[in-house]
This record gives structure tokens, sequence and C-alpha cells, in this order.
């Protein structure tokens, strides 16, 4: 039996070859864009997901106190970021640093504004130097920059470091 000769095919092999390439090529192409959009999609739904239940806290506080302007009726988290931080942000860790603040302080709606403007340390030594452990694999350390009671809104300014322990 005699073994064909691959002269023949040469021009075929060199198209299979440059076909099979570009195939990975593309592939790889179109999987780096698929990731750059879902990474923009799980940000986005973060981001509505703290606002989803921040604006149902709200509402559910504002329709309890609607009548009565005494009590802290809202209550918001701001983030405070340097113009340096602004570039370099991760929006997914912003947005659970958010949500965990925001957790430990919505207990402070209902609460009379009188409460809070006598004894604001009260209220910020919650969430002041306070570490939250483990958002995505890193802690970090919160610092309460001002505090703002505003009828019966209560917003916080918070930033947020890297936190790392002392060595002792």
């Amino acid at each position: 039996m005699r073994v064909p000769s691959f002269e023949r095919y040469a021009g075929w092999m060199a198209g299979l070859g440059i076909f099979i390439s570009g195939m990975i090529v593309g592939a790889a192409v179109f999987l780096s864009v698929y990731q750059q959009h879902l990474s923009i999609l799980h940000e986005r739904v973060g981001a509505l997901t703290n606002q989803n239940k921040t604006l149902s806290d709200n509402l559910e506080s504002l329709n309890k106190y609607k009548t009565n302007q005494q009590y802290i009726g809202k209550v918001d988290v701001i983030i405070e970021l340097s113009p340096k931080e602004k570039d370099t942000v991760d929006i997914n860790v912003l947005n659970e640093i958010k949500r965990r603040v925001y957790d430990d302080i919505k207990q402070i709606s209902g609460k009379p504004v009188s409460t809070v403007r006598d004894a604001p340390d009260i209220f910020t030594d919650l969430v002041d130097r306070k570490v939250y452990r483990n958002i995505f694999e890193k802690d970090y350390m919160i610092a309460v920059r001002r505090l703002m009671v505003i009828q019966s809104d209560y917003t916080l300014y918070i930033s947020y470091g890297e936190y790392t322990p002392s060595p002792d």
C-alpha cells in the first residue's frame, strides 16, 4: 500500500492551520468581551440591590413617621473618595461596604432627632473605626467623616481604608 504524498495537501494544511488559529483567537476575544460585560452587570446589580434595600427601608420608615418630623425617617450612607481613589476604586467593594454600614446604622431609624443632635458621638461610634472583615477577601476599616441630621434625614459620610492588623 502506498502512502499518499502530502505535497498535494500543503495548501490545504496551511489554510486549515490559519482557520483553527483564527477560531482560537476569536474565542479569546469573545470571552474577554463577555467577561467585561459580565463584570459591568455584576457592579450594576450590586448597586441596584443596595439602592433597592435602602429605598424600601426608607419608605417603610417614612410611612411610619410621615406625620411626625421629630423622628429619624431616612438613613443614608455616603462614601467620600479622594480624586486619586476615584480612579482605582472597586465598585463591588464600595457597594458591599455601603451595605454593611447601612445594616449597622439602620437601627437609628425611628429614634428622636433630638437624641441624635444631643449625643451624636453615640451614633457615630456605631461604625467609626469598625473593621469589616472578608469583603472580597480583604478587611476594611471605616472612619466617620461627618454626620448630618436635616429634619428627619440622617446622613453619614464615611471613608474607608484597607485594614492591616498591627503585629504584636
